[in-house]
């Protein structure tokens, strides 16, 4: 279901369809006997993973993130061209990164038409056999490994990629352009662009952590069971709030 503002085809509800103030489901989607695994958005288009390794996307597409030909799409298209069956999609600002199975791990990335300004496509492994997740921001891609290891590429100017000699990661958890990663000690990291706030203290001169991370303290009697992020904003969950969660439902 889908509600709101999408000017380039966001809401996904048939040409020329811009507002709804209502939730309404989405025309003719999925296929008939196909079910939707898994959605990704980004700021101005969306994609649905479907349980047969097809990807559907729907919103901006000029710069080819939702496959050929690149423009916007009003109503979701299959994207064409995805060389093995899909598994998880994610999406940046101006791409969509599409992974397979997690044993070959094989990878590709839609978007970036003519213009590749921070080497996203060039920095792109060839396959990730062994992924466990992942995640983008608008300009970057994180990959959690099974074994705790992140892998990232793509724009780093404010600090988007993480330094060097992060301990074992549990999960990962990307925004507009900074990272979150839950650690298997159960810490939680921050580093980016954080000049709301949304990476804890204490950031540089120009709101960023760059070149380190920084530790968001969470009181020791609640151990943060999960990490989200959004447009300069982080959300941290807790046992004891996923309980009080749980008993109110």
């Amino acid at each position: 279901m889908t509600v709101g503002e999408g000017l380039s085809g966001e809401l996904g509800l048939g040409k020329g369809v811009k507002r709804t103030a209502r939730f309404q489901f989405v025309p003719d989607f999925p296929p008939s006997g196909i079910r939707v695994v898994q959605v990704a958005s980004s700021m101005a288009h969306t994609v649905a993973v479907l349980d047969n390794g097809e990807v559907y996307g729907w919103g901006k597409g000029s710069k080819g993130q939702l496959g050929e030909p690149a423009e916007d799409v009003w109503s979701p298209r299959r994207i064409e061209g995805i060389p093995f069956p899909a598994v998880k999609a994610v999406c940046g600002k101006d791409f969509t990164c599409i992974v397979g199975n997690r044993e070959e791990g094989k990878l590709v990335i839609f978007g970036l038409k003519n213009r590749d300004r921070f080497g996203l496509l060039a920095s792109k492994p060839a396959a990730v056999p062994g992924w466990k997740d992942i995640a983008a921001s608008w300009g970057s891609v994180f990959i959690l490994m099974q074994d705790g290891e992140l892998i990232s590429f793509g724009r780093d100017d404010h600090g988007q990629l993480p330094p060097a000699g992060l301990p074992p990661i549990e999960a990962i958890a990307a925004g507009s352009e900074h990272c979150l990663a839950l650690t298997k000690a159960g810490k939680v990291l921050a580093w980016g662009w954080g000049e709301h706030g949304n990476c804890g203290e204490h950031t540089d001169a120009n709101g960023d952590i760059k070149g380190r991370l920084n530790e968001i303290e969470v009181p020791v009697a609640h151990p943060v069971v999960a990490v989200y992020a959004g447009c300069a904003t982080s959300f941290i969950v807790t046992a004891n709030d996923a309980a009080e969660d749980g008993e109110q439902g």
